[in-house]
């Protein structure tokens, strides 16, 4: 008899506030190019409104982001907590 195929393993809580801050990164790298190009010349209507856009996007992002670490630290307390063993 085989055995069955293995479950893929979840990302642990820290993989998943990674790449969130991830991608918090990418949308700050989007940001400084067109805030370089804007330094530069002025912005096309379509280039302000993906600015606008981005900007938006790199706050939810990172309130996202910023969750994802808090959880992350509350499962590692809890997981750290159900480990000790208790005295008393």
């Amino acid at each position: 008899m085989s055995e069955p195929p293995s479950a893929p393993t979840p990302e642990g809580a820290d993989a998943v506030a990674d790449r969130r801050w991830g991608q918090v990164r990418e949308i700050a790298v989007a940001i400084g190019r067109l805030e370089a190009a804007e330094r530069d010349r002025d912005l096309t209507d379509d280039e302000q409104m993906s600015l606008a856009r981005l900007r938006i996007e790199a706050e939810r992002a990172s309130a996202r982001a910023v969750l994802a670490d808090e959880l992350a630290d509350r499962i590692a307390s809890a997981e750290r907590a159900r480990r000790t063993p208790s005295t008393g």
